[in-house]
């Protein structure tokens, strides 16, 4: 954990160095390139956050964390899903890592190198395949080429942390220690949660700061003369300036030498025993053995020691002209395959098809894709799992998924569609705006919910579990709304005449999707229409006000009636049973206090309601009550009813 976070000081530390922005750089990309290794997306696979890599990136767990949005990713095994419906004809090319992939786990190494040779005679520009030729050399020891390879991906993707990890493994195994934990802490830098990357730099610090190798270094702080300079930490471009950054044919070499320069600083002197171990074979010859062995040399002899384990040979460099030609002649002659190898496709091979949603057969709309890899549109997947938790396609179970409730967008999709098929995401778009404006009005086609009487200032906890009003809930949500009417049944016409608004305060998801709605009473309205959309019931309705009186004689006895039924109500309150009184408290909160100005609200005072609701009367009296537009007339059938259940109440 020590080691961690001196690790994490050191990257911070490399990063403020080469200046603000340069690690985070994305350079120009494509949708389709792999948010982790940066090139063509081969077998994608969408994590919950709604990016999309390479199925390679993720199952070598080369990062913690989304490199996009920096959540988490989850681990290898975990439901990871496969995205995007691209074409076979798109993706040909990225499926052919796979077979090199097997090839070198299963140290195939001679049989990888002809395939990859054989696929760059194809195509050049493909710099997944140059990264598959570096492990092939790795695994034959032919590490001079593997970095001319590196080296040249490094040139045309100067901010792909994989590739400065691979070139920092190869130059730990070949003994540059100092130089793999710089291009180890430049992986870092372009993304701290490269896990590998992290690893290496610990271990080399661990072996460097044990006591044996500090031991050395204090005997050798003789040998360190005051005129050996440190070398810089460097980053992109800069960093091919150091010894360790060999470079492609030896007459492109620094001052036109062949001889590199020697290793300096304690840390290339730390050898460590997992690079002595990983070029065993390279140490026969006599030389080598002898940097292994002597930390005492001197820089000079040291220098050319290595040089001859990682000398250049005549055979190398017609390799490497060879490929640089190579490359240049099917760079002018493969246009096309070389915009496919950087992340674009041509608009011919789009088909608008391949973009629509399997639930409503139009173009995707919000796309999001499950666990099991199918992908629908927001909307139309949540309508699915209101019914059941399963996918609509495969029926695989998606209860964990719909526990999580986050349904992130496929960047990748939206990022296609946007580019290729603007005009038909123009048209949907103005297809969901007025869909959007039609939930949205609050006078037309108004969402119903029919189950309970509601009143005006009064709280309504709801328990959502059918489907049509979980879409319901969830319209109310999305539109910013956040209102639906509330009405009780009828034999006749479906719904009563009269209802309450209902605003919605704040909604609890369960993990099976049903939800806890905390509601408070609205405006009073009256039905003039009935419909119906989706399966729940709507409704035309014109809102209700109470009456103001004007006359100052008839206001002044409003105000003693008011006054007097207000504290009949309190008194019948106060004679409640304990138990009664405690549930009624707990369920709708204190009476509200009286107010001075009994006109002021449109629905009049709110004691009223409270005590309304409150009441253990039949729903149609109360329906009753609520459909009154003048105060005095539901003052009066409050009175009745106080009176009749006082008399209960004494007897």
């Amino acid at each position: 954990r020590r080691l961690g976070t001196l690790v994490d000081c050191l990257v911070l530390n490399y990063r403020l160095r080469q200046g603000p922005g340069r690690a985070r750089e994305r350079g120009a990309e494509g949708p389709l390139r792999c948010c982790g290794c940066r090139r063509f997306l081969g077998e994608p696979v969408t994590v919950p956050c709604g990016h999309t890599y390479c199925r390679r990136c993720l199952r070598r767990e080369l990062r913690a964390r989304c490199r996009r949005c920096r959540d988490w990713l989850l681990p290898a095994g975990g439901t990871s899903t496969a995205a995007a419906p691209l074409r076979t004809s798109v993706c040909e090319r990225a499926r052919a890592g796979t077979r090199l992939e097997e090839l070198l786990a299963q140290g195939r190494f001679r049989e990888a190198l002809g395939a990859v040779s054989q696929a760059l005679r194809a195509d050049s520009s493909d710099l997944m395949l140059r990264i598959y030729r570096a492990e092939s050399y790795v695994g034959l020891q032919e590490y001079k080429t593997a970095i001319e390879d590196l080296n040249f991906v490094i040139s045309k993707m100067p901010n792909w942390p994989e590739v400065y990890f691979r070139k920092g493994k190869v130059l730990q195994d070949s003994g540059f220690v100092g130089d793999a934990l710089q291009l180890f802490l430049q992986c870092l830098a372009l993304d701290e949660d490269f896990l590998p990357a992290k690893l290496e730099v610990e271990k080399i610090l661990c072996d460097v700061l044990s006591p044996e190798k500090l031991g050395e270094s204090l005997k050798e702080s003789a040998w360190n003369s005051p005129h050996v300079r440190n070398k810089p930490f460097m980053l992109g471009s800069e960093v091919t300036a150091s010894y360790c950054n060999l470079q492609l044919c030896p007459q492109q070499s620094l001052g036109g030498s062949d001889v590199l320069e020697p290793v300096s600083g304690g840390l290339n002197r730390a050898q460590s025993a997992h690079a002595l171990n990983s070029t065993k074979d390279l140490a026969k010859e006599d030389g080598l053995k002898r940097v292994s062995s002597e930390p005492l040399l001197s820089g000079q002899g040291k220098g050319a020691l290595l040089k001859r384990k990682l000398s250049f040979s005549e055979q190398d460099t017609v390799v490497c002209e060879d490929g640089r030609n190579k490359h240049k002649k099917q760079g002018e002659s493969t246009k096309r395959d070389m915009t496919l190898a950087f992340g674009t496709i041509p608009g011919d091979l789009i088909d608008a098809s391949d973009f629509e949603c399997s639930l409503c057969m139009r173009l995707f709309f919000e796309p999001v894709t499950t666990p099991c890899g199918h992908t629908f549109c927001k909307g139309c997947l949540e309508r699915c799992l209101d019914h059941a938790p399963q996918c609509p396609l495969c029926k695989e179970s998606l209860k964990e998924y719909l526990a999580s409730r986050k349904y992130s967008i496929t960047e990748l999709l939206e990022e296609l569609i946007m580019k290729y098929l603007s005009d038909e995401l123009f048209e949907r778009k103005r297809i969901h705006a007025e869909e959007t404006a039609e939930h949205s009005n609050l006078t037309k086609n108004v969402p119903m919910f029919v189950c309970t009487m509601a009143y005006p200032t009064v709280p309504c906890p709801l328990h959502v579990f059918e489907p049509r009003y979980r879409l319901m809930i969830r319209r109310s949500m999305e539109t910013g709304t956040k209102q639906f009417g509330m009405c009780i049944s009828d034999s006749q016409n479906g719904f009563a005449d009269y209802g309450c608004m209902l605003q919605i305060r704040n909604v609890h998801f369960l993990p099976d999707g049903r939800s806890v709605v905390d509601t408070i009473g609205g405006k009073r309205f009256r039905v003039l229409r009935r419909g119906m959309k989706d399966g729940y019931c709507t409704a035309d309705i014109e809102y209700l006000e109470d009456v103001k009186v004007a006359d100052e004689e008839e206001l002044k006895k409003l105000r003693e009636l008011h006054n007097f039924v207000y504290s009949q109500a309190c008194s019948w309150f106060q004679n409640l049973r304990n138990k009664f009184r405690t549930q009624i408290l707990q369920h709708f909160g204190p009476m509200p206090d009286r107010e001075e100005n009994i006109q002021a609200m449109p629905n009049g005072p709110a004691w009223c309601w409270w005590l309304l609701a409150v009441l253990p009367v039949d729903p149609r009296y109360q329906l009753s009550v609520l459909s009154m537009m003048s105060l005095k007339d539901r003052l009066i059938k409050i009175q009745h009813i106080l009176t009749y259940f006082s008399r209960d109440q004494s007897k």
